[in-house]
């Protein structure tokens, strides 16, 4: 078999005594497909992938979802749908959880109508929402809430089980989420909890820039998942739930939410795929943290035992702030840090900008060139600035 041309008819034509060897030129077609290759190229210089990580619960859809908001990327019926079912479900899987405490913890309901009705919720699964969830349904999860302190007293010690932060906020509105005409408000999507499975991206554009946000599920069971997203990456989004310092883990109960957050964040910052990019450290859920710190110390939390400041917002603060610090080993002003309550769009619209607007500066020279490239060949208005 020949694997190589006959160098003969590579020789030039016009003289039988010219030693040279003579490659065949590139047609119309190569040349083309070479200028759109180069010029994929330097829009492909435009482009920025984001990851948004963190433990489970932290936050991470929270801020997409209002990443989405801000952007007015509308949602589609499904969606809108989805979350109606997700609050309903969210209401009926906390209340569930609160009466199996009141028999862990053995205790007696004071009224008579709370045995019934929490036997009612009992029976239902919270999977299949849209079937049960009936107008008695929502009625006894507000008349438990509102009416009985064994509900309340073992609400009080949630810090020694699983269950949603935003669960007091699913009681407070479940008489809205079973109306017929109900239509999710602002707040309603940001607080309805959707476990992330797999792996779902985000385009958002800010031209000239278009940014991929890749959020993966958080749970321990999906963080297999994340080698698949670590090519590419040109900043980290990771967010910690404060709030987590007195509360463990859904998929395993004896572990503590900050110990686990900890653990993972130093393992993402020291990953080698990640020696140089940016990360931009968002500690989630302040407002309850603020709350809880009033009553119970952040020395609950192994991690902090050797705290012994004032225990105020601030000082708390800057001292977990020092803990995630110490986890990087390289470059430890690649890390910038953020304290905010995902909840609130305004946290999320300045933390955004400042990402954005740090990310542009970081890359500027390459993004300029590219610009300035465009411009050039007419791919881009001469207006444009980064």
């Amino acid at each position: 078999m020949k694997i190589f041309p006959n160098i003969k008819n590579l020789k030039c034509p016009n003289c039988c005594k010219c030693g040279c060897i003579h490659l065949p030129k590139k047609n119309k077609v190569e040349n083309e497909i070479d200028k759109k290759l180069e010029l994929d190229g330097i829009k492909e210089k435009l482009k920025m992938k984001i990851l948004l990580l963190g433990s489970g619960e932290s936050g991470k859809s929270t801020v997409l979802k209002q990443l989405k908001m801000i952007h007015k990327i509308e949602m589609t019926q499904s969606e809108i749908q989805d979350y109606i079912q997700s609050l309903r479900r969210n209401a009926l899987q906390c209340m569930n959880i609160l009466i199996e405490q009141v028999q862990v913890y053995q205790i007696e309901y004071t009224n008579e109508d709370s045995k019934e009705k929490a036997a009612l919720l009992q029976r239902l699964d919270d999977e299949e929402t849209d079937e049960c969830f009936t107008l008695d349904v929502a009625d006894a999860i507000n008349y438990l809430w509102k009416n009985e302190p064994a509900i309340k007293e073992v609400w009080e010690k949630r810090s020694e089980y699983w269950i949603l932060d935003a669960a007091d906020y699913y009681f407070e509105n479940v008489e809205r989420f079973i109306q017929d005409d109900f239509e999710p408000t602002e707040e309603d999507y940001v607080m309805a909890r959707i476990m992330t499975t797999g792996i779902i991206k985000t385009e958002l554009n800010i031209k000239p820039l278009q940014f991929t946000v890749v959020d993966v599920g958080g749970q321990r069971n999906e963080r297999r998942k994340w080698i698949h997203c670590f090519d590419d990456v040109n900043a980290i989004i990771f967010i910690a739930n404060l709030s987590g310092y007195n509360t463990v883990l859904f998929e395993d109960q004896t572990q503590n939410r900050m110990m686990e957050c900890l653990t993972l964040f130093g393992q993402i910052a020291n990953n080698q795929a990640f020696q140089s990019t940016p990360i931009y450290l968002l500690f989630n859920k302040k407002d309850l943290f603020e709350s809880k710190i009033r009553n119970e110390s952040i020395t609950v939390c192994e991690a902090f035992k050797d705290y012994n400041g004032p225990g105020d917002l601030n000082d708390c603060l800057n001292y977990v702030e020092k803990k995630f610090r110490e986890q990087l080993k390289t470059q430890s002003d690649r890390l910038m840090v953020f304290h905010i309550a995902a909840r609130f769009k305004r946290d999320i619209k300045t933390t955004w900008e400042d990402i954005v607007a740090d990310l542009k500066n970081k890359n500027k020279k390459e993004l300029e060139s590219a610009i300035k490239e465009l411009k050039s060949r007419g791919e881009l208005p001469q207006d444009v600035k980064l």
